[in-house]
């Protein structure tokens, strides 16, 4: 089986057989495998980024990587190139982290705002009182420091009807 820098270092290759090293690293996975993926997502070649969120995505237990992706996602550095950073949530336990989802899809460009909005229509969050007075908050900032565009005005309309939604599941809960 092939170590961990031998198949990042396949990575920069860009051969056909790249993915056969994305599946030997997710098998491997570990916490060190973790930490130097986490560090590909700074990598200016986007290849290299998206090879190394990918397989973050598919190692097993890979819920320690999800403060280390939110960072990168986070970063103004990475904020034109988040999209796929993004997309990676899908294979991560997001559960706990509907505010966070729901920021990026207010704030987020363009592929970053549908991936997001794909997280929140299809995974069932751990919703509390204390969690829809956060997201309450930011749709706020949201709608009082957004450019009145017709992706505001979508946006509105969704994240209303997500709320409205959350409020009436929480009052049948208590």
């Amino acid at each position: 089986m092939k170590d961990m820098e031998t198949c990042i270092t396949n990575f920069y290759k860009k051969d056909e057989e790249v993915y056969q090293n994305v599946g030997v690293l997710a098998k491997i996975g570990g916490p060190e495998v973790i930490e130097r993926l986490l560090t590909l997502l700074y990598e200016e070649d986007l290849d290299i980024q998206y090879l190394a969120v990918n397989t973050l995505a598919q190692i097993e237990d890979n819920q320690s990587a999800l403060p280390g992706l939110f960072a990168a996602i986070h970063d103004p550095k990475l904020k034109a190139q988040n999209g796929s950073l993004v997309e990676a949530l899908e294979g991560f336990d997001v559960s706990d982290h509907f505010v966070d989802i729901l920021k990026l899809y207010l704030n987020g460009g363009l592929k970053a705002s549908a991936m997001a909005k794909l997280l929140l229509d299809y995974t069932e969050f751990n919703i509390s009182s204390r969690t829809l007075k956060k997201a309450k908050k930011h749709i706020h900032h949201f709608a009082h420091n957004s450019l009145k565009d017709d992706r505001y005005e979508t946006k509105m309309i969704e994240v209303t009807a997500i709320v409205n939604d959350l409020e009436a599941l929480i009052d049948e809960g208590q």
